[in-house]
């Protein structure tokens, strides 16, 4: 239920955001651009700091009934006492985006026309504002039965990014 709830979320901050992350691009852009860093994720998001601190990561399904890795990335501050029990987006920034099962690398992409792409929420819990990213990559370097491990360049604007590694704990649904 929760992940239904964050996928709905999701989509309706995609709808609501369509227009406004088409606009400007210019479609002769020549390739993915992005360039991770060494370090742990960390950015901003509307203005505030963000410093990857736990994170979660769950197969579920999208709407086209298709096996995903749904991952929430929260902030340091956040307090989690139970990463796989914790519902919702709490009080501070965090990220979060849904992804093909798979190790790899996946740049980050919007198509209008056909509503398909790869992109990563930065959300800000203060109005519920969810900046889509299409700019970047996010790459999966490994996945095992107790963590998902990866990297982020996911860039908004210049007040809406992150970039770095992370660990999230795998949970699965009972």
């Amino acid at each position: 239920m929760k992940r239904t709830a964050k996928l709905i979320l999701c989509a309706s901050a995609l709808l609501t955001t369509l227009f406004i992350t088409s606009c400007g691009k210019d479609d002769d852009e020549s390739g993915p651009s992005y360039e991770f860093i060494d370090q742990n994720l960390q950015g901003t998001i509307d203005g505030q700091a963000f410093d990857f601190g736990e994170g979660e990561a769950e197969l579920t399904t999208n709407f086209d009934e298709e096996q995903v890795l749904a991952l929430d990335l929260f902030d340091s501050n956040e307090e989690i006492t139970d990463i796989c029990e914790f519902f919702g987006f709490g009080d501070q920034v965090s990220v979060f985006f849904s992804i093909t099962p798979e190790v790899g690398l996946y740049p980050l992409s919007f198509n209008a026309n056909s509503f398909t792409g790869q992109t990563v929420t930065l959300f800000n819990p203060d109005g519920a504002v969810n900046n889509i990213s299409t700019e970047g990559a996010v790459e999966i370097l490994s996945i095992s039965d107790t963590q998902v491990r990866g990297r982020i360049d996911a860039r908004f604007d210049s007040e809406n990014n992150v970039n770095g590694n992370f660990t999230a704990t795998f949970c699965t649904e009972e």
